[in-house]
């Protein structure tokens, strides 16, 4: 009984962990039952050694599922290791071609499958009705259930296409928040039936595509109770299982989220997750330790505050998912024409002037994310490798604070002052949640009004707050192709 226990305690367990290569204790780990490890932008150097890592996990013990974080859109943990990164979902919403999502679903997984990864933890199916929303934006294909559902499983369908596993995420919906679940624990307070209509239906739909994983929420949903969705029986079990039928792994977010460990540890949030109805605990941090967290399940059962049963079921059910994915046939990594398709219908859709070969380039734009890693520095980066004679400065907001920019002397200033004499290109990214980035839109437009063409790279409703007749386009998100393309559109480059 104790030797299954611990391997069923360690199945029911995800864990990151730090460097470019497996440590002696983790191969202990997955040999030991492990049920998966989740790669980040920490675990990626290039295409040959992410290959190389999964290869000799997965030498432990082949039944071991390999996850990452793949949604689209500026951050991508592959960066290193991908050529053609996949567009926002935003953008894919935007331009509303299901065909072209699926394509680029399954352009994405097939890069994945090649390097060994088998669990895409996308789409985020997330409503995004809440333009103040601090963590989704343009992780959403919208801002309806109607759009969210139909690329959600026009997504799920590219991914299964390629041969590995899909994961909707965040349940029961993270798109009417104004609270950022890596800082604190948000709330929604809709009624049932407005969850059912809204936040649900995407859930539903992909579920019934075939959802291999659906992810946990660390969010209280008031209507159904008043712990985390991430810690509810209520929720994860009642809702999930019993009334969507959903009959696959269920993971939680990263556990070690302030949402979540606020008010507890991490190793007592992955006991409650499971007991909850969570099939896999995850503990994203690279100082994971999958030996005492294993203990931690196992202790727990033995002490009897974890039914022996839920554990069980928890890893069973995460072993016939990697039984699964075993016996599906994986395409080889395509070319990356979706992304080029979509970047070339941004350029089409849209009017860009022609600014000349030197614009300045001033790149208003979202702090940097402990969840998150940008691949690429900001637009001055693109505009410069396509039209060497522009310039430009990036200005991001600090982490959790959107009231003031780094550096903290006037850096609006200066970079007026520099942009005088040339055409100005100002890009800003969700800016009516930012109060200092719309005061700099402002500021920027009044002191410098010819040759001047705004940029929204992130959420579409920012054009409302550019004056009328100020040219301007979106991009809904930051993709290197699409915004490459803009880039060349705009200095005339071929």
């Amino acid at each position: 009984m104790s030797d299954q226990l611990d391997r069923d305690a360690a199945g029911s367990l995800v864990v990151g962990f730090s460097g470019t290569t497996a440590t002696d204790e983790l191969r202990r780990a997955v040999a030991g039952g492990l049920g998966a490890v989740i790669l980040f932008t920490r675990n990626v150097a290039s295409a040959e050694q992410v290959a190389a890592l999964t290869d000799d996990l997965r030498a432990e013990r082949p039944e071991l599922i390999v996850a990452i974080d793949h949604e689209g859109g500026e951050f991508s943990h592959l960066a290193p290791a991908n050529p053609w990164p996949l567009a926002s979902p935003r953008l894919l919403g935007d331009l509303d071609d299901v065909d072209l999502t699926r394509a680029s679903a399954r352009d994405a997984a097939a890069t994945l499958a090649a390097l060994g990864i088998d669990l895409m933890l996308a789409p985020s199916v997330d409503v995004n009705s809440n333009p103040a929303n601090p963590i989704i934006s343009t992780r959403s294909f919208g801002r309806t259930a109607d759009v969210v559902s139909r690329h959600g499983v026009a997504f799920v369908e590219g991914v299964h296409e390629a041969g590995i596993a899909a994961c909707p995420k965040h349940f029961p919906g993270h798109g009417d928040v104004a609270v950022d679940s890596h800082s604190d624990l948000p709330r929604v307070d809709r009624s049932i039936e407005e969850v059912k209509a809204v936040e649900l239906a995407p859930f539903r739909a992909t579920i019934a595509a075939g959802a291999d994983v659906v992810m946990s929420a660390h969010i209280v949903f008031s209507a159904y109770d008043d712990q985390p969705a991430t810690l509810s029986h209520r929720v994860l079990t009642g809702l999930l299982r019993e009334e969507l039928g959903f009959t696959g792994v269920i993971t939680t977010d990263a556990l070690e989220m302030q949402a979540i460990t606020k008010n507890r540890s991490i190793e007592d949030a992955a006991v409650a997750s499971i007991a909850a109805g969570a099939d896999l605990a995850m503990i994203a941090v690279g100082t994971a330790d999958p030996h005492a967290l294993t203990a931690r399940v196992a202790d727990a059962v033995r002490a009897g505050t974890l039914p022996a049963e839920r554990v069980s079921d928890a890893a069973a059910r995460v072993r016939a998912l990697a039984t699964s994915l075993g016996g599906r046939t994986r395409q080889p990594g395509l070319d990356g024409a979706p992304i080029r398709e979509v970047a070339a219908r941004v350029v089409a859709n849209q009017t860009f002037p022609a600014l000349g070969p030197a614009p300045y380039v001033i790149d208003l734009t979202q702090g940097l994310h402990p969840a998150w890693n940008p691949y690429f520095s900001g637009l001055p980066e693109i505009f410069a490798r396509v039209a060497p004679g522009s310039d430009g400065v990036v200005l991001r907001g600090r982490h959790r604070d959107t009231s003031a920019v780094e550096p903290e002397n006037d850096a609006i200033a200066k970079a007026a002052k520099a942009a005088e004499g040339r055409p100005l290109v100002v890009a800003v990214q969700d800016a009516g949640r930012t109060p200092w980035m719309r005061d700099a839109l402002t500021r920027l437009l009044h002191d410098h009004t010819q040759d001047v063409f705004v940029l929204c790279t992130g959420i579409p409703e920012d054009q409302a707050l550019i004056p009328e007749g100020t040219p301007s386009a979106t991009t809904s998100g930051r993709n290197l192709v699409v915004l490459e393309a803009v880039a060349k559109a705009l200095t005339r480059q071929r």
